[in-house]
């Protein structure tokens, strides 16, 4: 169906699991276990730094299992880890050297399975990784340019990619095609809410559709223009709804900007540019992370500090100082007091004992 300007078509019918409406949502996402104060978050002090990628090489991705209990990064050097969080300890070695590592996501709650993208530059394959086997249980092949975006859905078999080639894919896990496509004008990346009900995606202009995970084939129900909003670059790069569902936070290659998820309203903007007259850093756009409480954005800046904010008013409560290259990756723990930044190193930063 065409609607708004963005065309989706139907691969394959979709497995029964997927395709039928959706159960109510089992407990993907643990009600945040902390309550973050800007007297906790100011007390963020490094508690462990860990070595394992690298210097050189960037983590190109990082994330959670839902539980808080599991991280995994991957980086330039074609290594994933996965890490203890209760310990700050790895757990897990392993190595891609054929395709190497770009996004990487776990799925659902499972520390040990995980969707990533290829790096490799003929091959932009997508793996369903068993790290317990250390083996992939699926490859998925259609984008023909590289991965930009990885949602998994939080609680059914299904995920959306963005590309460089002009779509955005949902998969689900138990076939090889993809199971629908929107077609876009550029770049294009596409991300889950918490819940999974909604996605947004943004298609290669400075706008943001918005879809139900259900009736995806009758086309957006919303769309919001950014470009009053966006300097210079346009498009977005990263996409992110709030734990709350609330906000929508959109990086472009220099700016972070929020807005309301239900109207598209410009709310704030966080500073993220380098000094008058600088370059921006080389190496890959930081990832920013919302807080589980929805309270607090954390982003990697130029320079190499981590900076957190107070959501709705960009006021800087916290910069986390130490790393000497811009932070690529900057995430909170979804349930503990906790966050983690990557660069020339992975350091996790904890509430330093005054903080009570």
């Amino acid at each position: 169906g065409r609607r708004g300007g963005t065309m989706v078509s139907m691969g394959a019918p979709m497995a029964p699991a997927a395709g039928m409406a959706m159960a109510a949502a089992p407990a993907a996402q643990p009600s945040p276990a902390v309550k973050l104060s800007d007297k906790l978050v100011r007390s963020l002090a490094v508690g462990k730094v860990c070595r394992d990628h690298t210097t050189s090489a960037a983590v190109t991705g990082l994330d959670f299992t839902y539980d808080g209990m599991s991280l995994v990064t991957a980086g330039e050097d074609n290594n994933v880890f996965v890490y203890s969080c209760e310990r700050a300890q790895r757990t897990k070695h392993l190595r891609c050297e054929k395709y190497g590592v770009s996004l990487i996501r776990f799925l659902h709650n499972d520390p040990d399975g995980a969707v990533a993208a290829s790096r490799s530059e003929t091959d932009h394959v997508l793996k369903y990784w068993d790290f317990h086997e250390n083996k992939y249980l699926r490859l998925f092949r259609s984008h023909t340019a590289r991965a930009t975006s990885l949602s998994p859905h939080p609680y059914e078999d299904i995920f959306l990619t963005g590309s460089e080639d002009r779509t955005v894919l949902m998969w689900d896990l138990r076939q090889d095609r993809p199971t629908a496509k929107i077609s876009g004008q550029g770049t294009t990346v596409a991300t889950f809410d918490q819940q999974g009900l909604v996605f947004a995606a943004s298609v290669g202009k400075p706008k943001l559709h918005l879809f139900d995970t259900r009736n995806y084939a009758k086309g957006e129900f919303s769309s919001f223009d950014m470009a009053p909003h966006l300097k210079g670059d346009m498009l977005a790069r990263v996409v992110q709804f709030s734990p709350c569902g609330t906000y929508l936070l959109v990086r472009t290659t220099n700016q972070l900007i929020l807005l309301d998820a239900f109207h598209g309203k410009f709310i704030c903007e966080y500073e993220v540019a380098p000094p008058q007259g600088e370059a921006l850093p080389k190496g890959p756009i930081p990832v920013p992370s919302f807080s589980p409480d929805s309270q607090y954005v954390m982003s990697g800046v130029p320079g190499g500090d981590a900076c957190i904010w107070q959501t709705t008013t960009a006021r800087l409560v916290h910069r986390l100082a130490g790393h000497t290259e811009q932070p690529s990756r900057a995430a909170f723990s979804p349930v503990h007091a906790l966050c983690v930044t990557a660069a020339e190193t992975l350091a996790w930063w904890i509430p330093s004992d005054s903080a009570g």
